[in-house]
């Protein structure tokens, strides 16, 4: 039986290789730095779909306190921890929510993350945003329903939401590689969530 001859690597092969690595390590390096971006994407939308549960919950909870939006405003800031950064919220919008969850139109408080506002507990960096159209003193907590001064009518418990618009910065060159990608000609996307809860009724 004649001994099997070793193989010998040749030119031509080394060759190959390299031009198959130098193919799909561009790919390769894609992914990753796809996957990475998509880590810290997920993890900020994680964070401020929490952050407007937990606001939400607040205001659900702080009724029609004269304080209520500044207790709103002070847990959105407390909430929007590392890595994420609470310099980035554009808007916070405290608003009345149908019995859908909806929310109900031009009843709302916007406020920007520019100026300050004066609270009980000291200042907030927001802003009130044009008319608040939903007042804390508008809103009802009463179990039986509130009296509208302007119908006459007595309207049932409040659903109130909180809506966070949060500004985030891409973390790699993904948008240089892939220019279809949303905001990659800024370098950057806003994306909103929003949560809303019953009002805590008082008798």
């Amino acid at each position: 039986m004649a001994a099997t001859r070793p193989k010998i690597i040749t030119r031509t092969d080394s060759g190959q290789s390299l031009v198959e690595f130098s193919l799909v390590i561009p790919i390769f390096l894609l992914l990753l730095i796809g996957l990475i971006e998509f880590a810290f994407v997920f993890n900020s939308t994680l964070a401020i779909n929490f952050t407007t549960r937990d606001a939400s919950l607040i205001a659900a909870e702080a009724g029609n306190q004269s304080s209520a939006d500044c207790t709103i405003l002070r847990k959105v800031e407390e909430d929007v921890t590392p890595p994420l950064d609470n310099t980035d919220i554009q808007t916070v919008t405290i608003f009345q929510a149908d019995r859908f969850g909806q929310p109900m139109p031009g009843i709302q408080n916007v406020y920007q993350r520019t100026g300050t506002t004066t609270c009980p507990f000291g200042t907030l960096p927001y802003a009130l945003v044009g008319a608040a159209t939903f007042p804390a003193s508008a809103r009802c907590n009463d179990l039986e329903g509130c009296l509208n001064d302007q119908t006459g009518q007595t309207v049932p418990l409040d659903t109130i939401g909180v809506s966070v618009t949060y500004r985030y910065f891409y973390h790699t060159p993904l948008p240089n590689l892939i220019p279809f990608l949303p905001g990659s000609a800024r370098g950057w996307l806003d994306f909103t969530w929003s949560n809303v809860m019953r009002m805590e009724p008082v008798l």
